[in-house]
Parts: C-alpha cells; structure tokens; sequence
C-alpha cells in the first residue's frame, strides 16, 4: 500500500509541476482543427492537430485517435505512424486498432508492424506512468456498483464510491484518465450491469458514479470542476453531461426534486438526457467556455465520419 500512496504523490506532483498548461485553451485549438476536418481539409487539421500535440505535455487519447485517421486520410503516413504509437504508449490497444475500418491497408504496413513490436514494451511503460493502486481500486468499484444496481437495487456502493471521489479531487484535480489509466474490461469483468470497453479511449469508471449520484458538482463545488478542465483531467464533454444529468435531474438516487437541489448556472450544452434550447448561439457560447465543439462541428463530423468511415465519437454527448 505505501509504494501505491508514493507514487500517487508522485503522480500529483509531476502534474502539478505541468499546472500553468491551459486546457481550456487546448480544447478550443482542438474544436479549431475539427471545424477543418468537418470542411474535409484534412492535411490542414494534420498541421494544426501537429502544433498542439507538441504544445501540451498530456493529449487526450481520442484526440491521438482521431488524428491519426485524419493523417491517414491525407496520406500522411509518418504523423499516422507517429500518433498511432503515442496512442499505444497511452494505453490503447492495438487491437482496438486493427479492427478500425480506415486502417484496413495500412495494418499491412512496416509501420504498423513495427509498433506492434513495440507494444509490449509501450504497455509497461504506460503502467509505470498511472498510480496502479486507484487504476485496479476504481475497476473493482466499477464492477460493485454495476452489479449492484443490476441485481439487488442496492445504491450503498455509488454513494461509497462518490466518496471516495469527494476524497480524492480534495487532494487532486481529478481521479482522471491521465492519472488512473483507461478502460480495461479484463479487470475485474462485470458478469452483470454495464461493462468497460477497452475501446472507449477513455476514463468511465469515474464518470457514471458522478452521473448517479443526486447532484455531485452542487456538492464538490463547480470551482473544482472548472479546474479540473482547466488542469486536463476533464474532458469538457464528460463535465457538461454530469451537469446534464445534474440540472435535468436525470438517473437520480432521490427522485423527489424537491429534496436537494442542484445550485449551479444554467448553462445549455444540447446534450443527450438534457433541455435544449433553440438558441443555437446561446448553446454555442455555452459550449465554448468550456472549451465544447459547436453544434455545426459536431454535425459536420457525423457526415465525415459517415463518409469516410471513420470514428470520431469517443466522449461523453
């Protein structure tokens, strides 16, 4: 247990000392580089996707994901070859990327190959680099409060695990994707109620506690979570549906909205499990404070998406 407790210090710290890096900043870049791949200039968003990526020390991983798609769609190979391996020294699986339809010819490639010869090596690393005491700690909670909820309706778990995540964002931004790792279904496997998926390229264990509980940003403070964006532990689409699921009073634990309150701003993201508001430049504004793609971006990356068959959906919406 003491080695776990040193490296997450070690983790916090070394995060800390990354602080003055404004994510807010990064996912607005990022929203820039999409409005260009939704108008199909591909080669453009490899410039820009390229910029960013050697500006901040910590990239999400959908963001390596998606660029690397984009780099392939416009034939360049060498930034394809070098997010993909970024990618899998994230922690994605090379699997998940095998079976990604645009990159059928191109796991055929030396490139490719030689990543897979490395992965190895890359998934070590990856382990090295997140505080595996809370990384298995959060899959086996996961796992109660699937079964849980599924089997004998008993919600003690969410409200232990909620917390244990008061706890921690006491004494760090987040209990993110950055620090714990990603999704991994071969952790402690639910046999019932939802199930990770090593795919997601992302952080779910902590997300649908908070999406549970009555109203976790009213409790914790919204400060904590602006800065959690702010610092990139997180992802503004994951903030704006546990406010969603807070303000609209979506998959409570108490269903009386009379009994305590969510006191937040209003705020209008349109996303899922949400009012929406047909104020579209109002929604817009929302969105772009924290750093949220437009809803015109998002439409236009469905059609490119769709077109190129392509996978650019790997958050909360």
């Amino acid at each position: 247990m003491t080695k776990y407790i040193v490296l997450s210090t070690f983790v916090f710290l070394s995060n800390l000392f990354n602080a003055q890096e404004d994510y807010f900043d990064y996912h607005r870049s990022i929203n820039s580089t999409e409005e260009l791949i939704g108008q199909e200039k591909f080669a453009d968003a490899v410039g820009g996707y390229d910029v960013i990526f050697k500006e901040y020390d910590y990239v999400f991983l959908k963001d390596l994901l998606i660029a690397a798609q984009v780099a392939y769609l416009s034939s360049d190979v060498e930034k394809t070859n070098e997010w993909l391996l970024r990618a899998v020294a994230n922690g994605y699986e090379c699997g998940c990327i095998t079976v990604m339809p645009v990159f059928k010819e191109y796991v055929k490639t030396d490139g490719w190959i030689q990543i897979v010869s490395k992965s190895s090596g890359l998934h070590d690393e990856y382990l090295a680099s997140i505080d595996l005491g809370l990384h298995y700690e959060f899959h086996h909670r996961y796992k109660q409060e699937q079964e849980n909820k599924t089997t004998d309706r008993n919600f003690e778990i969410v409200y232990s695990n909620y917390k244990r995540i008061k706890s921690l964002m006491d004494s760090m931004p987040f209990p993110s994707e950055r620090l714990i790792g990603i999704d991994n279904d071969t952790i402690f496997p639910t046999v019932r109620g939802g199930s990770l998926t090593n795919c997601s390229a992302g952080n779910s264990k902590i997300i649908p506690t908070l999406l549970h509980y009555d109203n976790p940003i009213t409790d914790i403070g919204l400060d904590k979570f602006v800065d959690a964006v702010k610092l990139g532990h997180l992802h503004p689409n994951q903030f704006a549906s546990i406010y969603t699921f807070e303000t609209n009073y979506v998959s409570r634990l108490n269903n009386n909205r009379s009994i305590n309150k969510p006191d937040l701003p209003e705020y209008y993201f349109n996303f899922s499990f949400g009012r929406k508001s047909n104020d579209f430049d109002r929604v817009d504004k929302d969105r772009s404070k924290f750093g949220i793609s437009s809803l015109e971006t998002d439409k236009n990356l469905m059609m490119v998406a769709e077109k190129y068959n392509v996978r650019f959906n790997y958050g909360y919406k």
